[in-house]
């Protein structure tokens, strides 16, 4: 783990770009975190109640607290936060006077939600012919499902996978964590970028329209070759592991003494007698050599059987090095834990140490690294309302009118 913020001395690629987050829950706040990271200044606005993610945890001892929710200081690094009511007419104003210096804004709320507010992207980029408007919402801006609500599990349902995953003679199951709209954060990041360059090349600015329903559509995570395979041969993946595609169908989760490791439960032919070597099991060998690949086929439960065996007498980083020596593939099922103390992320510096609440923590590094650095861990994500004053004298407030609106509940 590497010490200090990340900082570089080379000057932050973004740095300059003002970005206004309105966005709350994942995806919308992890594309402006992102644009943060890199240089940009970004403002977080958030009702009084907080974003819908400080709720959402984990927290420390496992006791709710919107100020130690792990996911909302993830999602919020590099941010400053301020509090504005902007179901206020006076609320709206504030927000517009920070759209009014802004480059970017980056919001995620149901069309329905903001229609006729002034807070609706058309109103916002009205007037406005340099800015990038980004929504990242669950089903964009048009169509029959646009003001549907969404969840995890429902984006992960919806957008294909889901059918295939987990055991064959169990209900399907969704990934962990929130992969979908970090993955739709993350698209919305790359579409955010080509419009402001093409904002800061010709003056003109764009809207753009980020459905998570069709980033996972068009998701390199299976979806998308599931959809080609379907639409050229008719078949429908199933959740059964099967014998296809010169493909043979062993393998899976197995426990070591320090842990768990796997190795892929669809084994390629040439990985056969590799693995049967690495084994070393005299039955198995001796089986195989007479039988091949015919036997692996009809009692993959031997193979599992010598597997378990395997992996349960070495530690698991020792016996995916043992393997991946000899060409099979195996590899360390990770926890949070055992990340913190990879090898290999902790020689390129992935881990830095930031503030929280809780105290020094690590935090998760650069995505991706550019020459000369380009990304920095610049402060911790805010505490609610915590440069509400702050942002208001720049954009334009005095103490008195300050006074004035969180006298009547506008501000925090």
């Amino acid at each position: 783990m590497t010490g200090g913020a990340g900082a570089t001395a080379a000057r932050l690629p973004l740095e300059g770009v003002r970005v206004v987050d309105l966005s709350q829950g994942v995806a919308g706040p992890f594309c402006a975190r992102l644009l943060a990271d890199y240089g940009a200044t970004a403002v977080k606005v958030e009702s009084p109640a907080g974003d819908e993610s400080r709720r959402a945890g984990p927290f420390p001892g496992d006791e709710p607290d919107p100020e130690c929710s792990g996911l909302f200081l993830h999602l919020n690094t590099n941010k400053r936060g301020i509090v504005v009511d902007s179901r206020a007419p006076a609320g709206v104003d504030v927000v517009r006077r920070l759209v009014a210096a802004a480059d970017v804004v980056v919001e995620s709320a149901r069309p329905a939600d903001v229609a006729g507010t002034g807070l609706e992207p058309a109103a916002l980029l009205a007037g406005r012919e340099d800015l990038v408007v980004t929504s990242v919402t669950p089903f964009g801006q048009d169509g029959p499902y646009r003001d549907y609500r969404m969840t995890e599990i429902v984006a992960f349902a919806m957008g294909g996978p889901m059918n295939s995953s987990g055991s064959p003679d169990r209900e399907p199951v969704k990934l962990a964590g929130n992969a979908v709209q970090m993955q739709s954060g993350a698209t919305a990041l790359t579409a955010t970028l080509g419009a402001l360059f093409h904002a800061q090349s010709t003056g003109r600015g764009q809207h753009v329209d980020v459905a998570t329903y069709e980033t996972q559509n068009g998701s390199l995570d299976r979806r998308r070759y599931y959809l080609l395979s379907y639409q050229y041969s008719g078949y429908v993946t199933q959740r059964a592991h099967k014998v296809g595609a010169g493909r043979i169908a062993v393998g899976g989760r197995f426990p070591t003494r320090d842990g768990r490791m796997i190795t892929t439960g669809a084994v390629w032919p040439t990985h056969l007698p590799r693995m049967v070597s690495v084994l070393g099991d005299e039955e198995l060998s001796a089986r195989f050599a007479e039988r091949g690949e015919e036997l692996i086929v009809a009692q993959p439960e031997l193979v599992n059987a010598a597997i378990a065996s395997w992996a349960a007498s070495r530690d698991a980083r020792a016996a995916m090095r043992e393997a991946q020596s000899a060409g099979w593939p195996v590899v360390v099922v990770n926890d949070p834990k055992t990340l913190l103390t990879d090898e290999h992320l902790v020689a390129r510096g992935f881990w830095v140490e930031g503030e929280s609440p809780m105290g020094p923590v690590p935090h998760t590094g650069a995505p991706w690294k550019v020459d000369g650095g380009g990304w920095a861990l610049r402060a911790p994500a805010p505490r609610l309302g915590q440069h509400t004053d702050e942002v208001l004298r720049e954009t334009g407030f005095d103490d008195a009118a300050i006074a004035g609106l969180r006298a009547e509940g506008v501000v925090l």
